[in-house]
């Protein structure tokens, strides 16, 4: 079994079925509505749990119901919480989140407490990243905190992972720091620089030259692109589901390629598994409801259809 730290935001996640997402001043008559834990963090905390590794959640919620409700169902999916803090300050982050009939999503989020995770909480919690295999980062909690948190796991001898959404400019320093960075093709983007943007090809050989071993860019139905420092680039396929809400697939992704490198998976292998995490993550309502278990990744692997190529 491998460990890994989950460092990040943990939402309560307000959700409406829709016709579409409404326009400027449109107002909109939608369909059922129903509440579930989310947050980038949180929903990756669950789904490496339920992907039979140890999972360790850091990060903070408010001292209110939400927060009590997230964290009663981490710790009744056998996420540690020790290091789960409660800040009386400020509410529990929320989303307020729009489900199209097609499946996709639209979220407007409020950071609440996520945005009082500070250096010091990860500094406190070092024991933990030292008994860990990998170290789980997102971008919804403060920038200097992801930095300090990424210099710290590599410091304890964590593969670490960052899903580097929503984007934000990350310091110098700590691109030396990730082992395996994983973002959208808007995000890839936002962070080459400008002279690389002309091909994707350019844009990851940017990002690796500044000391990332691994990228992976997500391309939603169109499955994804891997880019290895030492040349090992190819493609994977999405698996074809009935997709009925999205949300939280990019997270089951994450979770899963950060599961299956840390149990020693080859990245051809690591991606195929990430894809079939998240497609299983789309086939029910809610992030926290949609997470797979090992034994349903498993038994989607074993379906044809889930070839790669090289690009």
């Amino acid at each position: 079994m491998s460990t890994i730290a989950i460092t990040g935001s943990l939402n309560i996640d307000l959700i409406m079925r829709a016709s579409h997402c409404p326009s400027k001043g449109e107002t909109v008559v939608g369909g059922p509505f129903g509440m579930a834990g989310g947050g980038k963090g949180s929903n990756q905390a669950l789904a490496v749990s339920r992907l039979s590794a140890k999972s360790y959640m850091i990060g903070c919620v408010g001292n209110d119901d939400f927060g009590r409700r997230l964290r009663a169902v981490l710790t009744e999916n056998h996420v540690d919480c020790t290091h789960l803090h409660t800040r009386p300050q400020a509410g529990t982050g929320t989303a307020l989140v729009t489900v199209t009939d097609d499946g996709e999503s639209a979220i407007v989020m409020s950071q609440g407490a996520n945005a009082l995770l500070t250096p010091e909480d990860i500094i406190e919690a070092k024991q933990v990243f030292s008994s860990c295999d990998a170290a789980l980062f997102q971008m919804e909690t403060p920038a200097e905190t992801v930095a300090a948190g990424l210099r710290i796991a590599k410091q304890y001898g964590c593969k670490t992972f960052l899903s580097a959404e929503p984007p934000f400019n990350l310091p110098n320093e700590v691109w030396t720091n990730i082992e395996c960075m994983i973002l959208n093709e808007r995000a890839l983007s936002f962070y080459a620089s400008s002279s690389s943007r002309s091909t994707v090809n350019n844009m990851a050989r940017d990002i690796l030259d500044r000391g990332v071993n691994y990228l992976v860019v997500t391309r939603s139905a169109r499955g994804g692109l891997v880019f290895t420092r030492t040349g090992e680039n190819f493609s994977f396929d999405a698996f074809n589901i009935r997709a009925v809400d999205n949300t939280g697939a990019r997270d089951a992704f994450c979770a899963g390629l950060c599961v299956a490198m840390s149990e020693g998976m080859p990245i051809r292998r690591a991606a195929k598994f990430g894809a079939a995490c998240g497609a299983l993550a789309c086939t029910k309502i809610g992030a926290h409801p949609s997470l797979p278990w090992r034994h349903q990744v498993s038994a989607l692997l074993g379906e044809p259809g889930d070839d790669e190529y090289e690009l």
